[in-house]
């Protein structure tokens, strides 16, 4: 060779430089990179200024100016110039270096010291490494829709008022009376400014009335002298501004809480401690029943009209806020309320509500008699609350229009909605329903014997709906039933054979179901899968569909046939879990005499060393690559089939394989990920300043559509393909994802002030909201229909508090011992646990801890190494310890287990059910 090396008996003390240098260039060794790799590295640490060689033994980089990095991790040997000797790999001694010949770099190569001439190698050009020929160019973004925020309020219902019009007589001169009296009183509304109660509930209540003797002047003075017995004073609203259901505030619907539980207000118990101590229960109970009195002489007298303005509502579904103390005014109109709030009420005994009860019904048979239907409708839902009657009584009138409108602002039950709106022509709205709540099954159904032309519409969108969530397969049965749907559901099997390995032998299934006549064209697809050589994973998932069919035809027979017996051999391999109930099913569905007599018994061995991550016990232990890799991820995501979404920022979205390398790109900003459940959409996240701009990709067409751009304070990184829960502008929505539109479907606003965090799992959404005295735990439960679970103030005692599924605000603490050990502290349910987990070497300089579904991660960093810990919350011990470089981790679950990953480009797959880790960094 033409470098000169040192004589053999020359030895060197430290060969290379270690902890934090400052750093000139690095070596990239030949013996341990490739010429591809090392090229890729020395573009990765590339900057303008620098230089590069390449020499026999392996590349020099030489930086535009020297860098201060961790040598261990520097991603090759670091260079250090000593004077103006050159570059040095480790810190020789003065008689090391007089040994040297002279050199630019000198290094140590096979326990030899060798000086290296620049002018004997070969100058580096990077940029030949840069291909750019499968770059796809796409236009410019358009800033312009930057600023535009989703469109809110389409599935919005009328109150009665608005749908009936004039029919509906207007508030009279009372009502301003009333209103005077009120504001000089100083008295509130209840929580949703109408009334509905337990038992007899009061209407809108006036602070009293103008009495007639000594008994009503004492109870009017109690009432001046004690204004809270008025009614619902302001004090008492026990619910707030904001509202859940599916759809309060702007957009999805004006709803009112359903499972929130209300308290009755205390102040209204302590008065009727009062009221009863001091007799002056008396005069509230003569004067409410003065009032009763009068109430039912209008409707015995026949004054209808009256008698309707005046009446109480009775059989409330909502909750009671307390006894209410005065008589219920006269109400100033014939119009529904809405939602299902909280009222006080009053209550005047089982023969008086029977009583009214009657009259009520009465009433209606008679205003039914004349004609008068909406009259009609209002004793119904208002005074009877019998809502599901009133609508159908408007339905045997064919008002659909109205009807649906009320089941909108009342919250009904979402395929009812839906029917409503189909029936009454407005087939758009029906179909954000639908969306919003994934009610297109149950409306279907309602649907399909009475008004089946509206059927076949709604299973054209609901089939569409299924495609764009990336659910061909069900897409296809969603529309098979509809012959003119045949052909778009052709392509919609196309489209799953061509996503992914599984998918594709499950698309077999349902041709030879559907169209048996084509799967002979399959031939060479069936041999592969039916090859106990070829992989185990699609040939599951075929015989599991295959073993659920209910019909059988020639086509099936013959694929059951084929599949069997490999499928019987990987079971006894213990390469899938099929049970012996679905193998029986497979032989009886293959119908070959010939077959059942070859295959032996069913050999369905235990898989051995198999354990479920989250269920044994016993900790699994683990450790992350060595190396780091050649790219740095902003968010991975698994697949399936062993491939991975690997997010680049500006660089874009690439898919990569089991072992890092990369099999497509996405031309598209990417920082952050948004998976669907069927892992074929994604949405790509860039922050822009104040919004961020979102793209929708097609995993299995690897097509890039443009949703625009829109301000997100926190978003779910998983949702259904359509409907995605997001934080905007101090709004809790959920929005049409799948559409550039981002038609809200949900929405919650006026929160009492903004989100400070939030935390969104699978079946459950929390947001911690900072008020102006407290702190408030928002609880949502996101399936099968939006509802919310609890709305609780949280406690301030100094300790950290993350957010948990099932377990609301999770009190954590983690403090370090004399020793150095880690203790973990928890509050789960009313116990409280403490648990000791072991550190990574050397001092620690942070920790911290990341919500999982069943658990929690938490990580504390060393000086040079970290150290996770998956914790089981429920039995307070580890699932599994992992030793990590030091470096930025994220984490993400999926369905199928917790991936890990760290800005360096290391990625950790951990199995959930198997425990299994695959550990690989990107290249």
């Amino acid at each position: 060779m033409t470098d000169r090396t040192t004589p053999a008996d020359a030895t060197v003390r430290h060969p290379v430089w270690r902890g934090r240098q400052t750093v000139d260039g690095l070596w990239l060794a030949a013996d341990w990179l490739s010429p591809e790799r090392r090229s890729e590295r020395v573009l990765r640490e590339w900057m303008p200024g620098c230089r590069a060689w390449r020499f026999e033994h392996g590349d020099v980089l030489c930086f535009e100016a020297p860098r201060m990095l961790q040598c261990e991790f520097a991603g090759g040997t670091p260079l250090r110039r000593v004077g103006a000797h050159g570059l040095y790999a480790g810190p020789l001694t003065e008689e090391e270096r007089a040994a040297l010949a002279a050199g630019d770099v000198h290094l140590v190569i096979g326990g030899q010291l060798q000086s290296l001439h620049f002018a004997k190698a070969k100058t580096l050009d990077p940029s030949l490494v840069i291909d750019i020929d499968d770059y796809a160019l796409h236009d410019t973004y358009d800033g312009r829709r930057s600023l535009a925020l989703p469109k809110a309020g389409r599935l919005t219902g009328k109150p009665l008022r608005e749908v009936l019009g004039d029919k509906i007589p207007p508030p009279s001169q009372e009502r301003e009376a009333f209103l005077r009296d009120a504001a000089a009183r100083g008295a509130g509304k209840d929580a949703d400014g109408k009334p509905i109660g337990l038992g007899l509930s009061s209407a809108k209540p006036s602070l009293r009335e103008r009495a007639v003797g000594t008994r009503d002047r004492m109870a009017d003075w109690l009432l001046q002298r004690f204004p809270g017995l008025s009614g619902d004073a302001s004090s008492g609203r026990g619910g707030g501004a904001a509202t859940s259901g599916r759809g309060a505030g702007t957009g999805g619907g004006s709803v009112r809480p359903r499972n929130r539980a209300i308290v009755p207000q205390r102040w209204r118990d302590m008065l009727v401690r009062f009221a009863i101590a001091s007799r002056a229960s008396r005069l509230i109970g003569m004067r409410h029943g003065a009032y009763l009195r009068r109430l039912m002489e209008q409707f015995d007298r026949g004054d209808l009209h009256e008698a309707l303005r005046n009446a109480l509502p009775i059989d409330g579904s909502g909750d009671s806020l307390g006894q209410a103390f005065s008589a219920p005014g006269r109400r100033d109109s014939l119009r529904l309320s809405q939602g299902n709030g909280a009222a006080t009420s009053i209550d005047f005994g089982d023969s008086a509500r029977d009583r009214l009860r009657k009259l009520y019904r009465n009433a209606f048979e008679q205003l039914d008699r004349q004609g008068k239907i909406d009259e009609a409708v209002f004793v119904l839902a208002e005074l009877l609350n019998a809502r599901n009657e009133a609508l159908d009584y408007l339905v045997k009138h064919e008002r659909f229009a109205q009807a649906a409108e009320l089941a909108l602002s009342w919250d009904m039950a979402p395929d009812l909605i839906i029917r409503l709106l189909m029936l009454s022509g407005d087939r758009e709205r029906a179909v954000l329903v639908a969306r919003r709540d994934n009610a297109f099954a149950a409306a279907v159904a309602l649907l399909e014997n009475s008004h089946p032309r509206q059927a076949w519409q709604l299973r054209g969108e609901w089939g569409q709906a299924l495609a764009e969530q990336g659910l061909w397969l069900a897409a296809v049965d969603a529309v098979w039933p509809d012959p003119q749907a045949r052909e778009q559901a052709g392509r919609w099997l196309l489209a799953a054979e061509a996503a992914g390995a599984e998918l594709s032998a499950r698309a077999l299934v349902q041709r030879a179901s559907l169209l048996p006549d084509t799967v002979q064209h399959y031939a060479e697809r069936i041999a592969r899968l039916a090859d106990p050589a070829s992989p185990a994973a699609p040939r599951e998932a075929l015989g599991r569909d295959l073993a659920e069919v209910k019909q059988s035809n020639p086509a099936l027979r013959a694929l059951a046939a084929h599949v069997l017996p490999a499928l019987a051999a990987d079971r006894a391999a213990c390469a899938n879990d099929i049970e012996r109930g679905q193998l029986e099913r497979l032989r009886k569905l293959a119908d070959d005499p010939w077959l059942s007599a070859d295959l032996p018994e069913w050999s369905l061995p235990t898989p051995q060393g198999r354990r479920r991550l989250w269920e044994t016990a016993g900790a699994l232990s683990a450790s992350a690559p060595d190396a780091p890799g050649l790219q740095s991820p902003h968010d991975v995501a698994a697949l399936g089939d062993g491939r991975y979404l690997v997010a680049l920022g500006e660089a874009g979205a690439a898919v990569v394989d089991r072992n890092g390398r990369r099999v497509r790109s996405y031309a598209v900003p990417a920082y952050r990920f948004v998976m669907s459940h069927s892992g074929q959409i994604a949405l790509a996240i860039a922050r822009r300043d104040s919004v961020s701009r979102i793209a929708r990709l097609d995993l299995a067409h690897h097509e890039i559509t443009d949703l625009g751009a829109m301000p997100l304070q926190f978003f779910a990184d998983r949702f259904d393909g359509i409907a995605w829960s997001v934080v905007s502008g101090e709004r809790i929505m959920v929005v049409d994802a799948a559409r550039a539109s981002l038609d809200v479907l949900w929405s919650v606003g006026d929160l009492g002030g903004p989100v400070v965090a939030a935390e969104f799992f699978p079946i459950e959404e929390s947001f911690l909201v900072h008020g102006d005295r407290e702190q408030v735990l928002w609880r949502y439960r996101n399936a099968p229909q939006r509802r919310l679970l609890s709305r609780d103030p949280i406690l301030e005692d100094g300790r950290f508090r993350q957010l948990h599924p099932a377990m609301g605000a999770l009190p954590l603490q983690l403090t370090q011992d004399d020793d150095g050990g880690v203790r973990f502290a928890y509050t789960w349910g009313t116990r409280d646990f403490q648990m000791r987990l072991s550190p990574p070497p050397g001092e620690l300089s942070g920790h911290g801890v990341i919500p999982l579904t069943q658990g929690c991660l938490v990580w504390l960093r060393g000086e040079r190494a970290m150290r996770l810990h998956l914790v089981r919350l429920s039995h307070a011990d580890v699932a599994a310890s992992i030793d990590w470089p030091s470096a930025a981790l994220r984490t993400r679950e999926y369905e199928g287990g917790v991936l890990l990953f760290d800005h360096q480009g290391r990625v950790m797959d951990i199995a959930s059910e198997t425990s299994k880790v695959r550990v690989f960094a990107l290249l």
